[in-house]
């Protein structure tokens, strides 16, 4: 089975503990990320309850009654697959020996060595068939690769393959490898959800595929971009400069956007030196690429709610002047700081050969009160959002 239909194209939940009432379309790639405890491990326990029908521990909320839907799409076409759990304990819906898809669960906490509950599908058991009696961190982590590349030379299609945090044990260029692994499992006719906390997991150009999942007074609540946010053009153009690295303002609590190296070297310690650790703070300083690409981050940020600041430079001309307004258009009135002429000139730095090495000599160490009026602004205007 090569392309073709996704096996399970939408999951409606209720009563799931620490989830909202939902209703979550899901297609060939689908992450979820979010903070803790914002319920992305719930999702893929009940789309595995979905599909296996195996209990699995955490589900229900008090006397409520649990409910999990979807629409599986198999051979004969498309249709409606329920499971509840009423109030008193009764098991309704799917009857067992149904023809769902199969489904593959790993779970962070079982990855690490047998016996493993892994579903009914293909990927588990290889992965728990590659896991010697007694593993370790390294073999867990190849036996997990070797499935996913063994699926895809055979060309295994029609599985749904749910993996809670793919990045565990692996070194950045594994983690990178892997997920073009999961790409080329999905594009070969399989569907792939997943949580994480990694960068590498998700891609800026693939942005429809993320879904975040945040903590606000009141419960949680769902957050993803349209799909049509970017052209095919922008797309390539944005997965053309636009890296892994980059992607972390995805999970960030607040981001800044800024132009250029000076600019993403320079922020850090003056946000330091003005007492705020942008790390311990969960705020992404983000070099775009390139003073075009900010209305298209911009548009992404904006759809998934996370608080954002665009920092740019004052260039000369009537093309500069339509950017600037395309870039305050896109922000949907997030504030912007724009530098007169430039970053350089704010901070002081006059030397135009070495700018990044002179950012460094001028902000590794220095005081509040060195920090330029231009630049404090900036940490104040991210602080508050």
């Amino acid at each position: 089975m090569s392309g073709g239909a996704v096996p399970l194209t939408r999951l409606e939940a209720v009563g799931v503990a620490g989830v909202p009432d939902l209703t979550i379309e899901l297609g060939r790639m689908t992450a979820f990320i979010g903070t803790r405890g914002s319920g992305k491990s719930q999702l893929l326990v009940a789309i595995s309850w979905l599909l296996d029908g195996r209990p699995m521990p955490g589900l229900r909320t008090g006397a409520s009654e649990l409910r999990v839907a979807g629409d599986v799409t198999r051979l004969a076409g498309t249709r409606r697959v329920n499971r509840a759990l009423s109030a008193s304990g009764e098991v309704l819906g799917v009857p067992p020996g149904e023809d769902l898809p199969r489904c593959s669960f790993l779970r962070a906490a079982e990855r690490l060595g047998p016996p493993m509950e892994v579903g009914s599908g293909e990927v588990g058991a290889r992965m728990a068939r590659g896991m010697p009696a007694r593993t370790t961190d390294a073999a867990a982590a190849d036996a997990l690769i070797d499935a996913v590349e063994s699926c895809c030379r055979e060309g295994l299609g029609g599985e749904v393959l749910l993996i809670e945090e793919p990045e565990l044990l692996l070194t950045p260029q594994a983690q990178r490898y892997l997920y073009g692994l999961l790409r080329r499992f999905a594009e070969g006719g399989n569907q792939v959800v997943y949580s994480t906390w990694a960068p590498a997991f998700v891609d800026a150009a693939h942005h429809e595929e993320i879904v975040r999942l945040d903590l606000r007074q009141g419960g949680m609540v769902v957050r993803r971009t349209d799909p049509g946010t970017l052209s095919d053009a922008e797309r390539v153009r944005i997965q053309a400069e636009f890296d892994h690295e980059r992607s972390e303002m995805f999970f960030a609590q607040k981001v800044v956007l800024v132009e250029g190296q000076t600019e993403r070297l320079s922020l850090p310690f003056i946000f330091r030196a003005m007492g705020h650790d942008p790390d311990a703070e969960g705020i992404a300083i983000v070099e775009v690429g390139g003073k075009g690409n900010f209305p298209l981050v911009a548009r992404l940020l904006r759809q998934l709610a996370i608080p954002f600041l665009v920092v740019f430079d004052a260039d000369h001309g009537a093309s500069s002047a339509e950017l600037d307004a395309a870039i305050r258009r896109a922000t949907g009135g997030a504030p912007t700081v724009r530098f007169q002429p430039d970053f350089e000139a704010a901070a002081g730095i006059r030397a135009r050969d070495d700018k990044v090495l002179n950012a460094w000599r001028r902000f590794a160490n220095a005081a509040p009160e060195a920090i330029p009026k231009p630049l404090a602004e900036v940490v104040r205007l991210t602080v508050g959002l």
